[in-house]
Protein backbone atom coordinates (compact mmCIF):
# COMPACT_ATOMS: atom_id res chain seq x y z
CA UNK A 1 0.00 0.00 0.00
CA UNK A 2 2.70 2.20 1.17
CA UNK A 3 4.61 1.44 -2.30
CA UNK A 4 1.10 2.48 -4.13
CA UNK A 5 1.07 5.65 -2.93
CA UNK A 6 4.18 6.80 -3.08
CA UNK A 7 4.39 5.18 -7.03
CA UNK A 8 7.50 3.55 -8.35
CA UNK A 9 8.00 6.80 -9.38
CA UNK A 10 8.47 10.26 -7.66
CA UNK A 11 7.32 12.57 -10.62
CA UNK A 12 3.86 10.60 -10.96
CA UNK A 13 2.80 12.85 -8.41
CA UNK A 14 3.37 15.71 -10.67
CA UNK A 15 2.76 14.39 -14.22
CA UNK A 16 -0.89 15.07 -15.73
CA UNK A 17 -2.51 12.10 -15.88
CA UNK A 18 -5.53 11.92 -18.62
CA UNK A 19 -8.84 11.49 -17.07
CA UNK A 20 -10.62 10.06 -20.15
CA UNK A 21 -12.87 13.10 -20.56
CA UNK A 22 -12.74 15.02 -23.30
CA UNK A 23 -13.41 18.70 -23.88
CA UNK A 24 -13.98 19.31 -27.46
CA UNK A 25 -10.61 18.02 -28.62
CA UNK A 26 -8.78 18.65 -25.20
CA UNK A 27 -7.94 15.26 -23.30
CA UNK A 28 -9.31 16.65 -19.22
CA UNK A 29 -6.38 15.69 -16.77
CA UNK A 30 -6.41 16.10 -13.17
CA UNK A 31 -4.55 19.52 -13.65
CA UNK A 32 -7.06 20.95 -15.70
CA UNK A 33 -10.24 19.77 -13.34
CA UNK A 34 -8.49 21.16 -10.65
CA UNK A 35 -7.72 24.74 -12.28
CA UNK A 36 -11.65 24.39 -12.57
CA UNK A 37 -12.29 23.43 -9.52
CA UNK A 38 -10.35 26.65 -8.41
CA UNK A 39 -11.93 28.59 -10.85
CA UNK A 40 -15.94 27.33 -9.79
CA UNK A 41 -14.62 27.80 -6.04
CA UNK A 42 -14.12 31.69 -6.83
CA UNK A 43 -17.66 32.19 -8.76
CA UNK A 44 -19.20 30.91 -5.99
CA UNK A 45 -17.17 32.16 -2.34
CA UNK A 46 -17.08 35.72 -3.68
CA UNK A 47 -20.16 36.30 -4.85
CA UNK A 48 -21.96 34.70 -1.80
CA UNK A 49 -19.55 36.46 0.65
CA UNK A 50 -19.59 40.48 -1.28
CA UNK A 51 -23.23 40.12 -2.56
CA UNK A 52 -23.78 43.04 -0.39
CA UNK A 53 -22.44 45.65 1.18
CA UNK A 54 -21.62 45.43 4.83
CA UNK A 55 -21.77 48.49 7.30
CA UNK A 56 -20.87 46.62 10.30
CA UNK A 57 -17.37 45.41 10.72
CA UNK A 58 -17.24 42.16 8.64
CA UNK A 59 -16.55 38.73 10.72
CA UNK A 60 -15.74 35.57 9.69
CA UNK A 61 -14.45 34.26 6.35
CA UNK A 62 -15.56 37.63 5.04
CA UNK A 63 -13.31 39.01 7.30
CA UNK A 64 -11.12 37.27 6.22
CA UNK A 65 -10.98 37.23 2.35
CA UNK A 66 -12.04 41.11 3.03
CA UNK A 67 -8.66 41.71 5.34
CA UNK A 68 -6.73 40.02 2.43
CA UNK A 69 -8.06 41.99 -0.53
CA UNK A 70 -7.69 45.46 1.29
CA UNK A 71 -3.97 44.18 2.65
CA UNK A 72 -3.05 43.48 -1.26
CA UNK A 73 -4.92 47.28 -2.19
CA UNK A 74 -3.64 49.32 0.58
CA UNK A 75 0.05 46.91 0.94
CA UNK A 76 1.49 45.49 -1.93
CA UNK A 77 -0.39 48.03 -4.86
CA UNK A 78 -0.94 51.15 -3.78
CA UNK A 79 2.79 51.98 -3.45
CA UNK A 80 3.75 50.86 -7.12
CA UNK A 81 0.58 51.57 -9.04
CA UNK A 82 -0.58 54.80 -7.26
CA UNK A 83 -3.36 56.74 -8.67
CA UNK A 84 -3.55 53.61 -11.61
CA UNK A 85 -4.06 51.68 -8.23
CA UNK A 86 -8.57 50.86 -8.43
CA UNK A 87 -7.86 50.38 -12.41
CA UNK A 88 -6.26 47.38 -11.74
CA UNK A 89 -7.21 45.56 -9.07
CA UNK A 90 -10.09 43.30 -11.00
CA UNK A 91 -7.25 41.61 -12.63
CA UNK A 92 -4.67 41.15 -9.96
CA UNK A 93 -7.56 40.32 -7.33
CA UNK A 94 -8.53 37.62 -9.41
CA UNK A 95 -4.92 36.44 -10.29
CA UNK A 96 -3.90 36.32 -6.99
CA UNK A 97 -7.00 34.15 -5.63
CA UNK A 98 -7.06 32.36 -8.78
CA UNK A 99 -3.02 30.82 -8.11
CA UNK A 100 -3.38 30.83 -4.47
CA UNK A 101 -6.96 28.43 -4.86
CA UNK A 102 -4.80 26.25 -7.51
CA UNK A 103 -1.90 26.12 -5.13
CA UNK A 104 -3.95 24.92 -1.71
CA UNK A 105 -5.98 22.84 -3.71
CA UNK A 106 -3.09 20.61 -4.82
CA UNK A 107 -2.07 20.09 -1.11
CA UNK A 108 -5.13 18.33 -0.66
CA UNK A 109 -3.97 14.46 -1.58
CA UNK A 110 -7.43 13.51 -3.20
CA UNK A 111 -5.82 10.39 -5.20
CA UNK A 112 -3.62 9.32 -2.32
CA UNK A 113 -6.65 9.19 0.02
CA UNK A 114 -9.26 7.28 -2.71
CA UNK A 115 -6.31 5.06 -3.10
CA UNK A 116 -5.79 4.37 0.25
CA UNK A 117 -9.30 3.23 0.98
CA UNK A 118 -10.45 1.74 -2.46
CA UNK A 119 -6.75 -0.26 -3.03
CA UNK A 120 -7.16 1.61 -6.70
CA UNK A 121 -4.54 3.91 -8.13
CA UNK A 122 -5.94 7.06 -8.97
CA UNK A 123 -4.99 10.52 -9.95
CA UNK A 124 -7.92 12.60 -9.11
CA UNK A 125 -6.39 15.98 -7.59
CA UNK A 126 -3.14 17.43 -8.12
CA UNK A 127 -1.74 20.89 -8.40
CA UNK A 128 -3.11 23.01 -11.35
CA UNK A 129 0.13 25.05 -11.27
CA UNK A 130 1.92 22.16 -11.04
CA UNK A 131 1.61 22.24 -15.29
CA UNK A 132 3.40 24.54 -17.46
CA UNK A 133 0.22 25.25 -19.66
CA UNK A 134 -1.34 26.57 -16.29
CA UNK A 135 1.41 29.03 -15.24
CA UNK A 136 2.52 29.44 -18.58
CA UNK A 137 -0.76 30.81 -19.36
CA UNK A 138 -1.20 32.31 -16.32
CA UNK A 139 2.08 34.21 -17.35
CA UNK A 140 1.10 34.69 -20.72
CA UNK A 141 -1.93 36.66 -19.90
CA UNK A 142 -0.40 39.29 -17.63
CA UNK A 143 2.38 39.75 -20.32
CA UNK A 144 -0.66 40.68 -22.80
CA UNK A 145 -2.76 42.51 -19.91
CA UNK A 146 1.15 44.68 -19.01
CA UNK A 147 1.47 45.68 -22.62
CA UNK A 148 -1.61 46.60 -23.84
CA UNK A 149 -2.54 48.74 -20.68
CA UNK A 150 1.17 50.51 -21.24
CA UNK A 151 0.25 50.82 -25.21
CA UNK A 152 -3.54 52.68 -23.59
CA UNK A 153 -1.62 54.58 -20.84
CA UNK A 154 0.34 56.39 -23.34
CA UNK A 155 -2.76 56.55 -26.07
CA UNK A 156 -5.05 58.11 -23.06
CA UNK A 157 -2.26 60.84 -22.12
CA UNK A 158 -2.10 61.81 -25.44
CA UNK A 159 -5.57 62.32 -25.98
CA UNK A 160 -5.76 64.54 -22.76
CA UNK A 161 -2.52 66.61 -23.66
CA UNK A 162 -0.56 65.18 -20.69
CA UNK A 163 2.17 62.98 -22.70
CA UNK A 164 5.28 64.20 -21.10
CA UNK A 165 3.96 65.50 -17.91
CA UNK A 166 2.65 64.31 -15.05
CA UNK A 167 -0.12 63.91 -14.83
CA UNK A 168 -2.79 64.91 -12.16
CA UNK A 169 -2.62 62.39 -9.20
CA UNK A 170 -6.15 61.12 -9.15
CA UNK A 171 -6.94 57.17 -8.42
CA UNK A 172 -10.18 56.45 -10.53
CA UNK A 173 -11.90 53.66 -9.12
CA UNK A 174 -12.54 50.08 -11.30
CA UNK A 175 -16.23 51.13 -12.87
CA UNK A 176 -14.71 54.18 -14.35
CA UNK A 177 -16.17 56.85 -12.08
CA UNK A 178 -14.88 60.27 -10.98
CA UNK A 179 -11.33 59.72 -9.40
CA UNK A 180 -11.50 59.88 -6.03
CA UNK A 181 -8.57 59.28 -2.81
CA UNK A 182 -6.32 61.16 -4.62
CA UNK A 183 -2.99 59.74 -4.28
CA UNK A 184 -1.24 63.24 -3.60
CA UNK A 185 -4.31 65.70 -2.42
CA UNK A 186 -3.09 65.95 1.05
CA UNK A 187 -6.45 67.51 2.15
CA UNK A 188 -8.39 64.06 0.81
CA UNK A 189 -5.06 61.91 1.64
CA UNK A 190 -6.05 59.32 4.61
CA UNK A 191 -3.12 58.34 7.12
CA UNK A 192 -1.05 55.82 5.30
CA UNK A 193 -0.98 53.79 8.72
CA UNK A 194 -4.97 53.09 8.49
CA UNK A 195 -6.08 50.09 7.16
CA UNK A 196 -9.41 51.42 5.72
CA UNK A 197 -10.53 54.28 3.44
CA UNK A 198 -10.91 56.93 6.45
CA UNK A 199 -10.13 60.55 5.34
CA UNK A 200 -7.80 63.10 7.32
CA UNK A 201 -10.75 65.92 7.49
CA UNK A 202 -13.00 63.63 9.19
CA UNK A 203 -15.82 66.32 8.39
CA UNK A 204 -15.65 64.28 5.19
CA UNK A 205 -17.35 61.19 6.81
CA UNK A 206 -20.97 63.01 6.68
CA UNK A 207 -20.57 62.82 2.47
CA UNK A 208 -17.96 60.77 0.84
CA UNK A 209 -19.25 61.17 -2.04
CA UNK A 210 -19.06 65.12 -2.39
CA UNK A 211 -16.01 64.90 -1.01
CA UNK A 212 -13.76 62.78 -2.97
CA UNK A 213 -15.75 63.48 -6.51
CA UNK A 214 -15.21 67.20 -6.35
CA UNK A 215 -13.02 67.19 -9.02
CA UNK A 216 -10.34 68.58 -7.75
CA UNK A 217 -6.83 68.34 -9.34
CA UNK A 218 -3.31 69.52 -8.67
CA UNK A 219 -2.09 72.13 -11.49
CA UNK A 220 0.98 70.57 -13.13
CA UNK A 221 3.58 72.68 -11.46
CA UNK A 222 1.97 74.15 -8.85
CA UNK A 223 -0.43 73.00 -5.65
CA UNK A 224 -3.60 75.69 -6.27
CA UNK A 225 -6.97 73.40 -7.44
CA UNK A 226 -8.79 73.61 -10.10
CA UNK A 227 -12.37 72.54 -10.58
CA UNK A 228 -13.52 71.32 -13.76
CA UNK A 229 -11.84 72.98 -16.27
CA UNK A 230 -8.68 71.55 -18.08
CA UNK A 231 -5.03 72.80 -17.84
CA UNK A 232 -4.06 74.88 -20.66
CA UNK A 233 -1.25 72.44 -21.56
CA UNK A 234 -3.50 69.66 -21.78
CA UNK A 235 -6.12 71.83 -23.94
CA UNK A 236 -3.34 73.02 -26.36
CA UNK A 237 -1.30 69.20 -26.71
CA UNK A 238 -4.90 67.27 -26.76
CA UNK A 239 -4.79 64.99 -29.95
CA UNK A 240 -7.91 63.17 -31.34
CA UNK A 241 -8.41 59.33 -30.68
CA UNK A 242 -7.69 58.22 -33.57
CA UNK A 243 -4.15 59.76 -34.26
CA UNK A 244 -3.91 59.04 -30.28
CA UNK A 245 -4.12 55.14 -30.98
CA UNK A 246 -1.54 55.63 -34.28
CA UNK A 247 1.19 57.06 -32.26
CA UNK A 248 0.96 54.74 -29.33
CA UNK A 249 2.46 51.92 -30.29
CA UNK A 250 5.63 53.55 -31.67
CA UNK A 251 5.89 56.02 -28.82
CA UNK A 252 5.71 53.33 -26.32
CA UNK A 253 9.03 51.39 -27.86
CA UNK A 254 10.67 55.19 -27.88
CA UNK A 255 10.12 54.64 -24.50
CA UNK A 256 10.81 51.58 -23.55
CA UNK A 257 14.39 51.81 -23.61
CA UNK A 258 16.22 54.70 -21.90
CA UNK A 259 18.08 57.38 -23.91
CA UNK A 260 21.68 58.15 -22.04
CA UNK A 261 22.83 60.69 -24.70
CA UNK A 262 19.53 62.37 -25.54
CA UNK A 263 20.48 66.00 -26.16
CA UNK A 264 19.37 68.12 -23.35
CA UNK A 265 17.81 71.75 -24.05
CA UNK A 266 21.28 73.77 -25.23
CA UNK A 267 23.42 70.83 -26.48
CA UNK A 268 24.00 69.92 -30.13
CA UNK A 269 21.53 68.10 -32.15
CA UNK A 270 24.33 65.71 -33.01
CA UNK A 271 24.06 63.91 -29.64
CA UNK A 272 20.61 62.28 -30.97
CA UNK A 273 23.08 59.94 -33.52
CA UNK A 274 24.69 58.08 -30.47
CA UNK A 275 21.68 58.07 -28.82
CA UNK A 276 19.55 56.38 -31.11
CA UNK A 277 22.51 53.86 -31.54
CA UNK A 278 22.47 52.99 -27.78
CA UNK A 279 19.05 53.08 -27.74
CA UNK A 280 18.48 50.36 -30.81
CA UNK A 281 20.71 47.90 -28.67
CA UNK A 282 19.35 49.00 -25.09
CA UNK A 283 15.96 48.43 -27.23
CA UNK A 284 16.99 44.84 -27.64
CA UNK A 285 18.04 43.77 -24.37
CA UNK A 286 14.30 46.03 -23.15
CA UNK A 287 12.70 43.45 -25.59
CA UNK A 288 14.08 39.96 -24.55
CA UNK A 289 13.32 40.97 -21.08
CA UNK A 290 10.31 41.17 -21.51
CA UNK A 291 9.96 38.16 -22.40
CA UNK A 292 12.34 36.64 -19.90
CA UNK A 293 9.93 38.14 -17.19
CA UNK A 294 6.95 36.05 -17.98
CA UNK A 295 9.27 33.16 -18.53
CA UNK A 296 10.68 33.51 -15.23
CA UNK A 297 7.08 34.00 -13.64
CA UNK A 298 5.93 30.89 -14.91
CA UNK A 299 9.06 28.71 -14.13
CA UNK A 300 8.80 30.20 -10.79
CA UNK A 301 5.78 29.48 -9.85
CA UNK A 302 5.90 25.31 -11.12
CA UNK A 303 8.81 25.03 -10.14
CA UNK A 304 8.36 25.46 -6.54
CA UNK A 305 4.56 23.95 -6.98
CA UNK A 306 6.57 20.54 -7.80
CA UNK A 307 9.29 20.55 -5.48
CA UNK A 308 7.35 19.43 -2.56
CA UNK A 309 5.43 17.00 -4.07
CA UNK A 310 8.77 15.08 -5.61
CA UNK A 311 10.18 15.53 -2.25
CA UNK A 312 7.22 13.88 0.07
CA UNK A 313 6.84 11.07 -2.74
CA UNK A 314 10.88 10.12 -2.26
CA UNK A 315 11.03 10.12 1.55
CA UNK A 316 7.70 8.25 1.46
CA UNK A 317 9.36 5.83 -1.09
CA UNK A 318 12.21 4.67 0.73
CA UNK A 319 9.78 3.02 3.26
CA UNK A 320 8.72 0.32 1.31
CA UNK A 321 11.86 -0.15 -0.32
CA UNK A 322 13.95 -0.68 2.57
CA UNK A 323 14.51 -4.72 3.71
CA UNK A 324 12.99 -5.80 6.88
CA UNK A 325 10.40 -4.49 9.29
CA UNK A 326 12.35 -3.08 11.47
CA UNK A 327 14.54 -1.18 9.14
CA UNK A 328 11.03 -0.15 8.10
CA UNK A 329 10.02 1.27 11.37
CA UNK A 330 13.13 3.04 11.93
CA UNK A 331 13.38 4.68 8.66
CA UNK A 332 9.48 5.42 8.68
CA UNK A 333 9.24 7.00 12.08
CA UNK A 334 11.64 10.36 10.86
CA UNK A 335 10.31 10.01 7.71
CA UNK A 336 6.42 10.73 8.72
CA UNK A 337 7.51 13.80 10.84
CA UNK A 338 9.67 15.09 8.23
CA UNK A 339 6.78 14.73 5.95
CA UNK A 340 4.27 16.58 7.79
CA UNK A 341 7.19 19.35 8.36
CA UNK A 342 7.09 19.69 4.72
CA UNK A 343 3.42 20.04 4.41
CA UNK A 344 3.42 23.10 6.50
CA UNK A 345 6.67 24.03 4.49
CA UNK A 346 4.15 23.36 1.04
CA UNK A 347 1.47 25.50 2.56
CA UNK A 348 3.69 28.63 3.28
CA UNK A 349 5.21 28.65 -0.03
CA UNK A 350 1.43 28.28 -1.56
CA UNK A 351 0.92 31.37 -0.02
CA UNK A 352 4.50 33.09 -0.53
CA UNK A 353 4.90 32.00 -4.42
CA UNK A 354 1.48 33.28 -5.07
CA UNK A 355 2.08 36.84 -3.66
CA UNK A 356 5.47 37.03 -5.35
CA UNK A 357 3.64 35.76 -8.96
CA UNK A 358 1.11 39.16 -8.44
CA UNK A 359 3.71 41.53 -6.19
CA UNK A 360 5.75 41.34 -9.59
CA UNK A 361 3.13 41.26 -11.88
CA UNK A 362 2.51 44.81 -9.81
CA UNK A 363 5.65 45.99 -10.48
CA UNK A 364 6.13 45.44 -14.27
CA UNK A 365 2.45 46.45 -14.85
CA UNK A 366 3.77 49.90 -12.61
CA UNK A 367 6.34 50.08 -15.13
CA UNK A 368 4.39 49.80 -18.16
CA UNK A 369 2.00 52.57 -17.15
CA UNK A 370 4.16 55.85 -15.50
CA UNK A 371 4.59 58.15 -17.99
CA UNK A 372 7.08 57.63 -20.21
CA UNK A 373 8.58 54.94 -18.52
Amino acid sequence: MLRLIAAADPMEHVLPHSLHWNIGPFPMTNQMLMALVAGILMLLVFPLLFRRPYSDAPKGSRNFFEAILEFLRVEVFRPALKEHTDRFLPFLWTLFFFILFCNLLGQIPVGEIITLFTHRESHLGGTATGSLITTGTLAICAFFFIHINGIAQVAQSLIRGTYGHHESHEEHSSNGLPPHEAAQDLEHMRGDALTADVPQEFTALGNPTRHYHDDEHIRHGGREPVRGAPHAHEAHHAMNPLMATLLAVPLYLWNFAPHPFKPQPGQSAIMWVPDVLIWLLLLILELVGAVIKPFALMIRLFANMIAGHIVLAALILLIPVTAGVAAQIGIGAPVTILSLLIRFLEVFVAFLQTYIFVFLVTLFIASAVAPEH
